[in-house]
């Protein structure tokens, strides 16, 4: 693991815009022993990868101030249960997007999103290709509760890290391009590669085993 203050001082030597960085906590797995303690240090951003797995840590952490996001795969029928997120970082379905606008209309609430591009163009990852762009935000944009705060994504597993610095720069151009320099969060970066995200302009990076240490093994 990774100290708190470390943390914030690899920010503020990498990152060109420092005090735009949140650090978001992955939580996928991880002990709530572990998230409190981190939260104790200054962690104000928490990331769920399942809805259920989102309900159960926000039973366990009933006094937690800071933001709920979700990160994970959206399937369409569980959109309804991701309304009282702060932001959800993984959109990149358009039947999703529409299930998501009706019901956050019918609830009166907009929602923050971030749009997820497979900027790897691998099969096996969720995210829109970045030539889909374009199209994609045309459409959102008549999507009146869904507000657009930027972009996700996750590079190819690529060894040395040093060769996933082109997927993040790929990134970051495209959050340029389009967002205007209205959009908030460029999200990318994990335990393994987030100094180059933090170099490539990230203003969100998602920490796992950094913040919290190893996952505990799966019990039978």
């Amino acid at each position: 693991m990774t100290s708190w203050q470390q943390l914030q001082d690899e920010i503020r030597q990498h990152s060109p815009k420092p005090d735009r960085v949140q650090i978001l906590g992955a939580c996928k797995a991880q002990p709530v022993e572990a998230v409190t303690a981190r939260i104790a240090d200054g962690l104000g951003v928490l990331g769920v990868n399942y809805v259920q797995e989102g309900q159960a840590l926000r039973k366990a952490l009933p006094n937690f101030k800071g933001e709920w996001h979700f990160i994970g795969a959206i399937q369409s029928r569980k959109a309804k249960d991701l309304i009282g997120y702060n932001c959800v970082q993984s959109l990149d379905r358009l039947s999703v997007a529409e299930e998501l606008n009706r019901r956050l209309r019918d609830e009166n609430t907009a929602m923050s999103v971030l749009i997820e591009v497979n900027i790897g163009g691998e099969n096996t990852k969720a995210g829109i290709a970045p030539d889909d762009l374009p199209d994609f935000l045309s459409r959102l944009s008549q999507m009146s509760y869904l507000k657009i705060d930027g972009l996700m994504g996750m590079p190819p597993p690529l060894h040395p890290v040093e060769a996933r610095r082109p997927h993040f720069k790929q990134l970051s151009e495209l959050f340029e391009k389009y967002g205007h320099g209205r959009w908030r969060r460029l999200s990318m970066g994990t335990s393994d590669d987030y100094i180059i995200a933090l170099q490539e302009g990230a203003t969100v990076i998602r920490l796992g085993t950094v913040l919290f240490g190893e996952r505990p093994p799966k019990t039978e």
